[in-house]
């Protein structure tokens, strides 16, 4: 497969909905418990200051990788209806990245909330992704 023929402003867009969906969840929908949960996980130690602009842009190129990623499978698998991108965005929402944070989870003794917080960003991120590669003209 050729990735020039990817479209490239789908999945910049895409990523960038994955990024916002990021500020979102952490911020606005679910902050105060998983700031709450980072902080008993630390044992109340507070994360290294700083940086901020380097994590945003680290998080932004990620999101864009995912982006890239999600429109390669959609791709190949020939996925171009909602339903069949929706079921390979569960799929990879949970097959991959659900594992991925169980395993970080229980490797790092975090909490359920913080599992069903991070799990769940990934989750709806996936669809997030899908849904937008499959619906751009």
């Amino acid at each position: 497969m050729n990735w020039l023929t990817l479209n490239w402003l789908a999945i910049l867009c895409a990523g960038a909905a994955f990024w916002v969906l990021g500020f979102v969840w952490y911020s606005l929908l679910f902050g105060k418990i998983w700031g709450a949960e980072q902080e008993r996980h630390r044992g109340g130690q507070p994360c290294e200051p700083g940086g901020m602009g380097l994590k945003l842009i680290s998080t932004f190129v990620s999101t864009v990788i995912a982006a890239t990623a999600m429109a390669y499978l959609l791709r190949r698998t020939g996925s171009v209806d909602l339903n069949h991108a929706l079921k390979l965005a569960v799929a990879t929402g949970l097959g991959f990245a659900g594992t991925a944070v169980t395993i970080t989870c229980v490797w790092e003794s975090k909490s359920t909330k913080l599992w069903f917080i991070d799990t769940g960003f990934y989750f709806v991120g996936a669809i997030l992704l899908a849904v937008i590669l499959v619906s751009w003209p």
